[in-house]
């Protein structure tokens, strides 16, 4: 008994140890899951907080794109880094991206009145009141410094730049200024880069050689007044005009010597420009007369170049103007005081059409592109526009940005970058969308060999008509095949097919019906595929066409499936020509045996577009009373059906996750479906299982831009970004998280946009247009639009484009509460 009490009172102690380390364990438990669970407020609190943040910083990014474009580049980059992942960052990005200015360079004393590029495209230079000369490295708009006098470097107070950072160059005291040079007014370089001129306001002339850097000077100084200067091709010659002060010479660059005068019977020159090959200079002059002078005699050469007879009335004694030659020196562009610009065949000497107008004010400068495929035009009306030389029209809309008239716009020697310079006192940088048209032919027929083109050159005068003729492009962009005759045109049987990756664009002709014409065809996905039908063939009793393939496919062709196995088709009702649930509707066929998978689904109106999911599970079909209804092809029943168009469906893409689904419509809409939350509603016994109601939830409003029907939509490879064609011959790339669009839409194309598919890599979208549509048939063409800076690190794009990172000033001011980053490291 005792024994026990000892052992109990020895005990007593190690349970109240026991009982004190279970207690302490259980209060450092709590303190821990109190810490975890403070831990993961605090997370959340960040999370909240940089989302907040990265949201804040992509709309100012948003709204900073015309007023600052370098600045917003960085702070989209800036919302990406501080929340990676961010739908909304990310397609803040993007749109920085593909924004068309680029950059815009301020804090001069004056209006800027003239930019140039230098020929190997690495610098740009402009001039302006109380800016004799200013240059940059075009990669990194960092300034170049530059002597302002004739032997010195001296350097005088800085401007500033979009950021408002100092920059080297600028007015100086003595050198330039102290020559009467503080106002530039034209600068220009020789197309070697050997030299670079700069003429002043006040009739002084300066030319350096950019090698030694020497320079030399001349000319009298005059009244203030407008100027001009272009070096001739090979470098020798310089000439400068002034307008009214009539001091127009000739200089020749190596001695700096004045050789001639320019002198006519019309008044003083204003604008000026040598053709390609030298032989021409040409001289616009008030009153809109357009002269040219043998360069070698000095002599004018034939009568004066005037617009279009009553379409121009120029003012009098206005000596705003433009004046350019084309690359090739085939076309010569030019006016004075007008809102519009004339182009004439040099050859001829005739005009080319009727001006170009748009402009609601007088144009002020113009510049070809390295190609001549595009002319820019500058004017008071602070705006630019660009041109389609080929088809005279207008490229898009305006560029807008500057606040006051824009006088004087160059091309970089790409035609990628463009260059402008206004009364606003900025110059302005912008990014020209890369677009390549190229040329379709196909084998010469009667025995005549070689090729002959697949397009027709624009007559003088034409006619747009109505037409129905197709375009299909496979979805990795590899092969065009066109349907492009009517029934009255002899070969109407015949498609015509391309392998669009080939720098030799040679096609072929593949006879489908001897005398029928074709209206329907699809492509496998590889482009190896093809399958086409003719008008007749439900009353004729034909099978569908599958080149290769099985012949006892029935039906209009509609889509292949992704992996090529499976082609929905449109059955007709052989009896009266309309689908049905018995007879007519689509059907999937295997395109391996040949053999039908389950009966037909009927549809009220004509199905006017079609498109497999990438999994190939779900067909979309669009029909022409505007519908879109979702198939399950395992089950062979219908998902239901949902009002998606006010007019008939157009086209129809699945995104690569097969979430979305893209339609485009004849109501100049397109729209975007979440397929993944897509429900069907019960319905009453009476109502067919394809019009079942489907709750389909849009993804975002209406996609509006296009002022014609959309022909043709597609998805980029990744699915951040989707592309439109319409019958207004544009494009337009829009960002798929936002629905937003993604810059100004893609113009240039001759004629309507009829299919449309990204390249596998994403980096290419290619376009088929029916360009040029005449009256005896179609002329087709595909343009290849660059849109690898929608692809991939596009934020390592938006670095690119910007050219610096934030600094820490910027940081502290749009990021405030952060430490700072070096966002493009």
């Amino acid at each position: 008994m005792a024994l026990s009490r000892r052992g109990r009172r020895r005990a007593r102690p190690v349970v109240v140890l026991a009982v004190l380390v279970v207690m302490l364990l259980v209060v450092v438990g709590g303190l821990v899951v109190v810490n975890v669970a403070a831990r993961g407020e605090l997370d959340r609190v960040r999370v909240q907080r940089d989302q907040a943040l990265s949201r804040q910083l992509s709309a100012q990014s948003r709204a900073m794109a015309v007023a600052s474009p370098q600045l917003a580049k960085l702070l989209a980059v800036a919302a990406a880094r501080i929340m990676p992942g961010s739908a909304e960052a990310g397609a803040a990005v993007r749109a920085a991206t593909v924004t068309p200015q680029l950059a815009v360079l301020g804090g001069f004393p004056g209006e800027m009145h003239t930019v140039a590029f230098g020929p190997d495209g690495a610098t740009l230079a402009a001039a302006g009141r109380g800016t004799p000369l200013r240059l940059w490295e075009t990669a990194g708009l960092t300034p170049v410094a530059w002597p302002q006098g004739e032997r010195g470097t001296k350097q005088g107070e800085p401007g500033q730049g979009e950021s408002g950072e100092e920059e080297a160059g600028g007015r100086s005291e003595g050198g330039m200024a102290a020559e009467g040079m503080e106002d530039g007014m034209a600068v220009a370089y020789s197309r070697d880069g050997r030299h670079l001129a700069v003429a002043s306001a006040t009739g002084r002339v300066r030319v350096w050689d950019t090698r030694t850097r020497e320079s030399w000077s001349g000319g009298e100084t005059a009244p203030w007044s407008r100027r001009w200067a272009a070096f001739s091709p090979d470098g020798r010659l310089l000439a400068t005009t002034s307008g009214s002060t009539g001091a127009s010479r000739l200089w020749d660059v190596g001695s700096g010597r004045p050789v001639a005068a320019l002198h006519s019977l019309d008044g003083a020159p204003g604008p000026v420009a040598f053709s390609p090959d030298g032989s021409l200079l040409a001289a616009a002059y008030p009153g809109g007369l357009i002269r040219t002078f043998d360069v070698a005699s000095g002599r004018l050469t034939g009568d004066p170049l005037r617009p279009v007879r009553g379409s121009v009335v120029p003012e009098p004694r206005e000596e705003a103007g433009a004046l350019a030659f084309g690359p090739g020196g085939r076309i010569l562009a030019g006016t004075t005081g007008s809102e519009h610009i004339q182009l004439w065949n040099v050859a001829t000497r005739r005009a080319i059409g009727r001006p170009l107008t748009g402009h609601t004010g007088l144009i002020t400068s113009a510049a070809f592109n390295s190609d001549g495929s595009v002319l820019a035009t500058a004017g008071q009306d602070a705006t630019i526009r660009l041109w389609d030389v080929r088809a005279r029209r207008p490229l898009g809309e305006p560029l807008t940005g500057h606040t006051h008239a824009v006088n004087a716009v160059a091309f970089s020697p790409g035609g990628g970058l463009l260059a402008s310079a206004g009364a606003d006192a900025t110059v302005r940088l912008w990014r020209i969308p890369r677009g390549v048209r190229h040329r379709l032919t196909l084998p010469g027929t009667g025995g005549a060999g070689g090729e002959v083109p697949a397009d027709r050159p624009m007559p003088d005068r034409w006619y747009e008509r109505q037409d129905t003729t197709q375009a299909v492009l496979s979805a990795d962009a590899s092969r065009l095949v066109v349907q492009p005759y009517d029934a009255t045109t002899p070969g109407y049987g015949a498609v015509w097919s391309w392998d669009v990756r080939r720098p030799r664009r040679l096609g072929e002709r593949l006879r489908i019906r001897p005398d029928d014409l074709v209206d329907g065809m699809a492509l496998s996905p590889d482009g190896r595929v093809l399958a086409a039908s003719g008008s007749d063939d439900a009353t004729r009793g034909l099978n569908t066409t599958v080149l290769d393939g099985p012949t006892s496919i029935r039906g209009r062709p509609l889509a292949y499936s992704p992996d090529g196995r499976l082609l929905a088709t449109e059955i007709e009702n052989e009896s009266d020509g309309r689908p049905d649930q018995e007879s007519g509707g689509v059907r999937i066929w295997s395109v391996s045996g040949g053999q039908a998978k389950g009966g037909p689904v009927g549809y009220a109106g004509r199905v006017t577009a079609a498109a497999f999911d990438p999994r190939g599970v779900l067909l979309a079909v669009g029909t022409s009373d505007g519908s879109v209804s979702l198939w399950d092809v395992a089950a062979g029943r219908s998902r239901g059906t949902v009002r998606a168009h006010a007019l008939p469906v157009t086209s129809l893409a699945f995104a690569p996750d097969g979430g979305l689904l893209l339609s485009g419509g004849e109501d100049q809409r397109a729209r975007l479906w979440d397929v993944a939350t897509a429900r069907l509603h019960e319905a009453p016994p009476s109502v067919r299982p394809h019009e079942a109601p489907l709750t389909a939830r849009p993804h975002g409003a209406s996609l509006i831009g296009h002022t014609g029907q959309v022909r043709a939509v597609a998805f980029a490879p990744d699915g951040t970004v989707f592309a439109t064609g319409g019958q207004d011959r544009t494009v337009r790339l829009w960002d798929t998280a936002t629905g937003r669009p993604l810059g100004p839409p893609l113009a240039g194309h001759g004629g309507e946009v009829r299919a449309l598919a990204f390249t596998r890599d994403g980096r290419e979208l290619v376009v088929a247009v029916a360009d040029l549509v005449q009256v005896t048939g179609d002329a087709y063409a595909v343009w290849k639009w660059d849109t690898a800076s929608l692809i991939g690190d596009v934020t390592a794009t938006a670095c690119a484009q910007a050219g610096r990172s934030l600094t820490r000033e910027e940081w502290a001011a749009f990021v405030p509460g952060l430490p700072y980053r070096d966002v493009c490291p």
